[in-house]
């Protein structure tokens, strides 16, 4: 049998295993380094996680925020409509009005006139000798297309707007004023008919003008006196 041969101390209790204790050293550095990389990472997970709760947090907040004004305009637009299209409804009924000052100009000529544009109101003052009949049973056929225009002027309107009328027949000096009240309703049942809203024209009588006058008033209105 062949000799072996052994260098150095040969008792087991007293062999180092070198390799073994260089593996242990490395690994207890090892653990240290994994643990403070893992407190790192869970400091920066927690920093993220608080600014995306953060971030949460501000988004439901404009969001309820916007949710609470959406609502309050969208039931705010049923009830009464959009500003905007309100807005427009009403100066279309101002353009009406002005168009129909500017006809009265046009078709007689001894009316006196006096329109607000920018508020959209118009105040016509003349004979009533000048819109009827002698005999006041009727409006002069002349006068058609003024009666059409005013008609289209007092139509019911969207969004709460509409033109209100108020003729008004003067009764100084009046002998009879059952008769002015007949040319008062003669002229609102003419205008009427021809597709004028009932619920904007009002008719009557007044005491401070001369007898045979007549004032047609027109005003535009929005909004709450609007019904």
């Amino acid at each position: 049998m062949p000799e072996t041969h052994t260098s150095g101390n040969t008792d087991p209790d007293m062999v180092v295993p070198l390799r073994f204790g260089a593996f242990r050293d490395r690994d207890e550095g090892g653990d240290g380094a994994t643990l403070l990389y893992l407190g790192v990472f869970i400091l920066l997970l927690a920093f993220f996680i608080l600014l995306n709760s953060i971030s949460h947090f501000h988004d439901e907040k404009v969001g309820a925020v916007i949710r609470s004004v959406d609502q309050a305009f969208s039931t705010q637009a049923l009830l009464t409509g959009a500003a905007g299209d309100r807005q427009h409804s009403r100066r279309d009924a101002a353009r009406a009005v002005q168009d129909l000052g500017d006809l009265i100009r046009a078709q007689l000529p001894l009316a006196k006139v006096e329109a607000g544009t920018e508020t959209g109101t118009l105040v016509v003052a003349l004979p009533a000798a000048n819109l009827f009949l002698a005999d006041g049973s009727a409006v002069r056929p002349s006068h058609q297309a003024l009666m059409d225009r005013m008609a289209r002027t007092l139509e019911r309107r969207p969004h709460r707007v509409l033109v209100r009328a108020e003729f008004l027949f003067a009764t100084k000096g009046a002998a009879d004023p059952s008769a002015l009240m007949t040319r008062a309703g003669v002229l609102a049942r003419t205008v009427t008919a021809l597709g004028a809203d009932p619920a904007s024209l009002s008719v009557g009588l007044e005491s401070g003008a001369e007898t045979g006058q007549v004032r047609l008033l027109f005003t535009v209105q929005a909004g709450e006196g609007a019904q």
